[in-house]
């Protein structure tokens, strides 16, 4: 049985950077993800392999937690199992005792890029380091190791002109008084969210994405 290879669909627009110095990364929306994999991919469904137990989470050896994810078709055949380690927000794995709600919720949406770009190459490039294109020009990945350049920080009154609809408007208030990185994280989830509906526009959604790295560069 064979599924899709959704290769070069992420494009120049889709992608974004989080963090700063040596954990500044690119990456794209898991909403965005989803919706690549609806469109292009239809039947095809995503699931986390439970324990013998009934749990979500299963248990490494060195006591920290990941999940085992698989996609399905409309036809109900599998794909593989994909690992998945549950993280904090640099990335380093959790011990299985501390493992929340929230982590088990994030660690679903990053399991579902991660299992979309190894089983279908969606968003591969990414992973790769790869040049990825938009319709006219691409824009070249760094191929080293070394941490990418931070966006430059947007003036205040050019913000201020960028966020036009109510949605953007409540959506930097709220950037402006989160107060940790949790925080910023949800915030971002909801307005990725917000984005993908259509509540706001592409100029409005980078100048919040922008504020949220700001936001998230305070808190630390």
């Amino acid at each position: 049985m064979t599924f899709p290879n959704l290769a070069g669909l992420i494009k120049k627009d889709d992608v974004y950077q989080k963090g700063s110095g040596n954990f500044t990364a690119n990456y794209v929306a898991w909403a965005r993800i989803a919706q690549l994999l609806h469109e292009h991919a239809p039947g095809v469904d995503f699931h986390l392999e439970p324990t013998k137990e009934g749990s979500i989470i299963h248990k490494a050896p060195d006591g920290t937690g990941y999940v085992l994810c698989y996609f399905t078709n409309a036809d109900g055949f599998s794909t593989s199992h994909f690992p998945f380690p549950c993280m904090d927000h640099r990335n380093n794995p959790i011990q299985f005792d501390k493992i929340s709600a929230r982590v088990l919720t994030d660690t679903h949406r990053r399991a579902l890029c991660a299992s979309a770009a190894f089983h279908f190459s969606l968003g591969s490039e990414l992973w790769a380091r790869q040049e990825i294109e938009d319709e006219c020009d691409p824009i070249q990945q760094h191929q080293s190791p070394m941490p990418q350049k931070k966006l430059a920080p947007t003036k205040p009154a050019e913000k201020d002109s960028q966020l036009q609809s109510q949605a953007a408007k409540a959506g930097a208030k709220a950037i402006a008084n989160a107060k940790t990185l949790d925080q910023v994280a949800a915030l971002t989830e909801r307005l990725t969210a917000r984005y993908t509906a259509g509540d706001l526009s592409e100029s409005e959604n980078q100048a919040l994405m922008q504020m949220l790295l700001e936001q998230e560069d305070k808190i630390k």
